[in-house]
């Protein structure tokens, strides 16, 4: 073999071990650069498994219309995050709106009763007094016989009854000024019957599933959507009686996609039931054994990618 052949020979093999090292080099970043784009999974043995939903710490609310009539306009969309008092749907009110005005229209009518009561006391008074100083001027004609007994009666029984009219005069005042804060009471009550028409938040979250159109018929117990309220997410999930007494309270947790296996986020035991119940999560399993008795537990999530509310996902708890 000639210097020429050795020299190509030996520039082949220097080319594919050139190639090798590249290739090793290009497998190593893309193993390393997966590893830093997801979560370790943990390795030890000692850890729990089990299926959880991922929910709201106190799970996924239903909101209410607490009202009833007919809704006008839907004001929030699906997947729409919403803040306390904000106006979720309005619902008509002209039956509140005419009962308003009806207790308004009221007052003036009220107030003009009473001035005429007050007029007709102010008459008594001038007529009582009138009255008085009759049967008072009588007395003493009486008493040196220039009065007859009949004259002195009929003006004592004249200021007796103007008294009498008097006293029922003001009683009238008196009931048609309490009449005034009866009717102020029910203009306040439609007044929060008509502002109850706007239903609001009552506290701020993110709305899942908007439940009402335009132009429903809604009653006080009628869902007009599902809402998942603010603050962090849990997964919940049930553990078996057989490993529930090794469950505790700041456990570390790890959430994972039962699609791809992937672990989706990291968190810690934030609640552990302190009594077993019959099995009520995924009840539609076919491996699900009635006989069991399970453990409410609650994982609060921490970092990560955040789970879909509502998925279901798998947990690790590690135990030590």
């Amino acid at each position: 073999m000639n210097i020429t052949a050795l020299i190509k020979n030996g520039c082949c093999i220097l080319g594919m071990i050139l190639t090798f090292i590249s290739c090793s080099d290009k497998k190593a970043k893309e193993e390393t650069a997966a590893k830093t784009d997801s979560i370790s999974k943990p390795t030890t043995k000692n850890q729990i498994l089990g299926v959880a939903r991922i929910e709201p710490e106190d799970g996924i609310m239903s909101l209410t219309a607490g009202t009833s009539g007919r809704v006008l306009s839907v004001m929030i969309d699906d997947n729409q995050a919403v803040k306390k008092g904000q106006v979720l749907l309005d619902v008509e009110v002209v039956l509140e709106n005419a009962q308003l005005r009806q207790a308004q229209s009221k007052v003036g009518t009220q107030q003009a009763t009473i001035a005429a009561n007050q007029a007709t006391l102010e008459a008594l008074k001038v007529s009582q007094n009138n009255a008085r100083d009759n049967y008072e001027r009588n007395l003493d004609l009486y008493k040196g016989n220039a009065q007859t007994k009949q004259a002195l009666d009929d003006s004592k029984a004249t200021f007796e009854k103007l008294t009498k009219d008097l006293l029922t005069a003001e009683a009238n005042i008196r009931q048609a000024q309490a009449k005034v804060g009866e009717i102020q009471a029910d203009i306040n009550y439609y007044k929060t019957v008509v502002e109850k028409k706007r239903v609001a938040a009552l506290v701020g979250g993110k709305v899942l599933k908007v439940l009402v159109k335009t132009g429903d018929f809604v009653n006080n117990d009628t869902k007009i959507a599902d809402f998942a309220p603010d603050g962090a997410l849990f997964a919940k999930t049930e553990v078996d009686e057989l490993y529930a007494e090794r469950v505790q309270v700041g456990q570390k947790a790890f959430i994972l996609s039962q699609t791809s296996g992937d672990t989706l986020a990291t968190g810690t035991v934030s609640y552990a039931a302190d009594y077993l119940k019959q099995k009520s999560l995924f009840k539609d399993q076919s491996t699900e054994q009635e006989d069991r008795r399970v453990r409410d537990v609650s994982i609060r999530l921490e970092s990560g990618k955040m789970p879909l509310i509502g998925s279901r996902v798998d947990c690790i708890i590690v135990l030590k």
